[in-house]
């Protein structure tokens, strides 16, 4: 069967619509807009392991979550669709934040978003957050220590849970270990069959 021509360029991943990257939408966007800096410049697998974690252990209906190095911010959305989640999305790439507010609009769901680097969260910023998440956001040795600042940003803040997702890079591993010293975080391995097959892990830090 032939895909219909309005969904042949559209995935849709756990109910969440996703344009790809040759999609009519995204080339507009990539010729007229400014290029997202950081890497965001399409969706990372990791997002969809925590978002189907999520959907086997839900949080709370209209919890408050924050999701860190948001990129075009689908497990934001996800989260704001299944949960009715209060997202905020935050990166350090503006640019990246057309992206996500096509996403938002195409899925029928508001996030909120903000312009910061790791470093710079403090716990007034996650005050009140049930999770903090982030997938594919450990890649280099730099964000190791911006990372544990964040990840202790959003303890001091009360937050309850926070789960950062990687396919088990170096960097990944280094920032596992200090918070699993730290905080008694576990590390766990995921898998998944859909949008693709993919693999990775899981650093799980709970109150």
């Amino acid at each position: 069967m032939t895909a219909h021509p309005a969904l042949k360029d559209i995935s849709i991943v756990n109910d969440v619509l996703i344009l790809k990257k040759n999609h009519k939408l995204i080339r507009r966007m990539q010729r007229s807009l400014p290029g997202p800096e950081i890497h965001g410049d399409q969706v990372w697998g990791s997002s969809f392991l925590i978002m189907d974690y999520l959907l086997e252990n839900p949080p709370k209906k209209k919890v408050k979550i924050t999701e860190i190095g948001c990129g075009w911010g689908i497990l934001g959305i996800s989260c704001a669709q299944h949960f009715k989640a209060k997202v905020t999305a935050i990166d350090a790439d503006e640019h990246v934040f057309p992206y996500l507010d096509a996403h938002a609009l195409l899925n029928d769901v508001k996030i909120k978003t903000r312009t910061a680097r790791y470093e710079h969260l403090k716990p007034a910023d996650m005050k009140g957050h049930s999770l903090m998440l982030g997938g594919d956001i450990c890649f280099w040795d730099a964000l190791v220590k911006p990372l544990f600042s964040a990840i202790e940003a959003a303890r001091e803040a009360g937050v309850g849970t926070i789960i950062i997702a990687d396919p088990g890079r170096s960097p990944f591993h280094k920032l596992a270990k200090r918070c699993q010293k730290a905080f008694g975080a576990t590390l766990i391995s995921r898998e998944i069959s859909s949008p693709t097959e993919m693999s990775g892990e899981l650093l799980i830090i709970n109150q």
